[in-house]
């Protein structure tokens, strides 16, 4: 069995590695974001609103990157059409990405909580999500917007279409859980957001 330790990679700079990954390589990307884009999850016992992230690759011909001769593949084209559309680009100096070689040649990109382990030909891949989903809170207000209130309304009607779907069939004892357990979802769903958009209580100060 190997084990790889993530390291942060922002662009440009050359990682060395003792031992190399058994998967072929894949190319660099960058997160981004979509205002409707959202989900709610649980953070040290709180349920909160965190925003869900899309990758674009920088693969020449997908998705806008271009080619670039002498250079390769550019995605700056890219990534300025998707601003336009609303979306956010989250810089590579935020951290968010690794890199390991491999074995093919190349480097495989992952998100730096993302950590592989290779026990002999094969590589399995296991996810810090706690400290993933608190870095993704932490980008609230600095990075990316707060979701608007119609953000919110979206979500909770589509929570509310899926009871709908379900409630013809409620007397079976599994949709019934699955109705409670959507009817908790848009519970926590709306206090996480009534929580993130009220102003903090000033304390009373003395006299």
């Amino acid at each position: 069995m190997t084990s790889f330790q993530a390291t942060s990679w922002t662009g440009g700079h050359k990682v060395q590695q003792a031992s190399k990954l058994n998967v072929h390589p894949n190319a660099p990307f960058y997160l981004m974001h979509y205002p409707f884009e959202w989900e709610v999850q649980k953070i040290e016992g709180e349920y909160q609103w965190v925003p869900k992230f899309s990758s674009l690759y920088e693969i020449a011909g997908v998705n806008g990157v271009q080619d670039i001769p002498k250079q390769g593949a550019d995605s700056s084209y890219a990534r300025m059409k998707y601003k336009e559309k609303g979306f956010t680009i989250l810089d590579l100096d935020l951290g968010y990405v690794s890199r390991y070689e491999t074995v093919y040649g190349g480097h495989y990109y992952a998100l730096i909580w993302e950590t592989p382990k290779q026990i002999a030909d094969r590589v399995y891949w296991n996810i810090d999500e706690d400290a993933y989903n608190k870095w993704r809170l932490s980008l609230i207000g600095v990075h990316v917007q707060k979701p608007d209130i119609d953000v919110k309304h979206s979500k909770i009607a589509t929570i509310e279409r899926r009871i709908d779907r379900k409630s013809k069939l409620q007397h079976i004892p599994e949709i019934k859980k699955e109705i409670e357990s959507l009817y908790e979802l848009k519970k926590n769903m709306n206090d996480a957001y009534t929580k993130m958009t009220t102003p903090a209580k000033k304390g009373k100060q003395n006299a």
